[in-house]
């Protein structure tokens, strides 16, 4: 009898298990994890230096997770809302569009932390706009700290003769903080042409949080017959994110171990450079415009008038380049790159040719391939993002210019080149790496190239 009642017991204490499991059940999913502070930062304004962010008065007085993103709030609001995934992406899109605040073809939406709170059943989210960047490496024309040091190079090979090729390409070292931030350093090494070698190095110093203090050395050799040193000093006034203006000031030497026809071959001059940088929006597209100007006067280090002709001159030159990035198209969006380079002076000495050619300037031909007094470049691209900010680009490019020709006397021919073909960018643990397949059409000159691009 002991044990019936035992077994009766039992069976009561399942069945109410039984009962109750279902209405628990319900009244969890009736009653999900209240939503109570929903924060949206910009983290792709770039301010001059990292801010901390704290809730107001009357919220919780501690940091939240987004601190080290240099943000700008968007919104910061106390809510008791039911947490779900639709509610938050219509809360998120709503926002958005109340404050004007699009998404570019290249940002996105990142959960910055989400902290739950399972005894009171509350939720607080916190999410940024990231950009295609590194949320720790940010945009060096914004004058903002980018923390991380960063190696970019070109690798590509050009023909020696029918049976031998070379191995050419260059190497640029961007050690952004030195000892503290906005003191940076940028080293840069080319050799992409078996009689061409230029190395650089520029050193940036922070005066204050709006003007960078630059300090360089340039040194060229060509065809091992000219030699050119630049040494300089520049200023840059970073007036907000999106504009920013310089002022370069430098002292040029210039020789020539080649008996030519000119007194202007072997030279010392002095240049002043002008340039602005601007970023700007045009119907929900993305303008990136920059505009260089130099002027360098020379005067002749040859003893005597040895040839006829100028031995003072000015030489001027100029260099436009825009970036048009469109919304999201489909899969993707279109990227128009621009750029125009010209130089003009009486008589000309070559390393002012304007040299183009390979993975940065042209795809589809050698590096440094063709030489030009004037030429204009774009390139036209359907760009795809993937996951982890891995891109597919397909793209057409070309160029139009101005063979240089150093005797003005001279005349000059013009040429038009094009080419087309995909290129596909990935990042590892190093860096970025983009791998490009190109070929030149409807030109004299023949063969896909590929090009690998190692950046940062």
């Amino acid at each position: 009898m002991h044990l019936h009642r035992h077994s009766i017991f039992l069976i009561c204490i399942s069945l109410l298990v039984i009962g109750f499991t279902p209405l628990v059940y319900a009244q969890s999913t009736k009653y999900p994890y209240k939503l109570t502070r929903f924060v949206l930062v910009d983290a792709t304004l770039n301010q001059p230096k990292t801010t901390n962010y704290t809730p107001g008065v009357g919220q919780q007085h501690k940091s939240v997770a987004i601190m080290t993103l240099n943000p700008d709030v968007i919104v910061d609001t106390l809510l008791n809302k039911p947490y779900n995934d639709e509610w938050i992406s219509e809360l998120v899109t709503n926002v958005l569009v109340k404050k004007q605040r699009p998404l570019a073809s290249n940002e996105w939406l990142q959960i910055d932390q989400l902290k739950e709170d399972h005894t009171k059943q509350q939720v607080e989210l916190y999410i940024s706009i990231q950009t295609s960047k590194p949320v720790n490496q940010l945009d060096k024309r914004s004058g903002t700290r980018i923390p991380r040091t960063s190696v970019e190079g070109v690798l590509g090979v050009v023909p020696l003769d029918e049976k031998r090729w070379m191995l050419v390409g260059d190497l640029e070292l961007q050690i952004p903080e030195l000892w503290k931030v906005n003191q940076a350093l940028d080293f840069r090494f080319t050799r992409t042409d078996i009689d061409y070698t230029s190395t650089s190095l520029r050193i940036q110093q922070p005066i204050h949080e709006q003007f960078l203090l630059d300090a360089f050395i340039e040194l060229e050799q060509r065809d091992s017959v000219y030699q050119q040193s630049i040494v300089g000093l520049g200023g840059r006034l970073l007036v907000d994110a999106d504009r920013e203006y310089s002022l370069n000031l430098a002292w040029e030497n210039s020789s020539s171990n080649r008996q030519l026809q000119t007194n202007l071959h072997s030279y010392q001059g002095i240049a002043v450079e002008l340039g602005t940088y601007q970023r700007s929006k045009i119907a929900e597209w993305n303008l990136t415009t920059q505009l260089d100007l130099r002027s360098t006067h020379q005067k002749s280090t040859q003893i005597g008038s040895q040839f006829p002709g100028n031995t003072t001159q000015w030489l001027h030159s100029l260099h436009l380049k825009t970036t048009l990035e469109s919304p999201i198209i489909g899969a993707g969006f279109v990227r128009l790159n621009q750029m125009y380079d010209k130089v003009w002076a009486d008589e000309l000495s070559w390393t002012y040719a304007i040299v183009f050619g390979g993975a940065k300037s042209l795809p589809g031909f050698y590096e440094r391939q063709f030489d030009a007094q004037w030429a204009y470049r774009f390139k036209t691209s359907y760009v795809i993002r993937m996951k982890d900010n891995d891109y597919w680009e397909f793209f057409t490019a070309g160029a139009y210019f101005q063979f240089f020709e150093p005797n003005m006397e001279v005349p000059s021919t013009n040429q038009t080149v094009w080419s087309a073909g995909f290129s596909y960018s990935f990042r590892t643990d190093f860096g970025s790496v983009q791998l490009a397949l190109a070929t030149p059409l409807w030109s004299i000159y023949k063969g896909s190239k590929l090009h690998l691009n190692v950046g940062h």
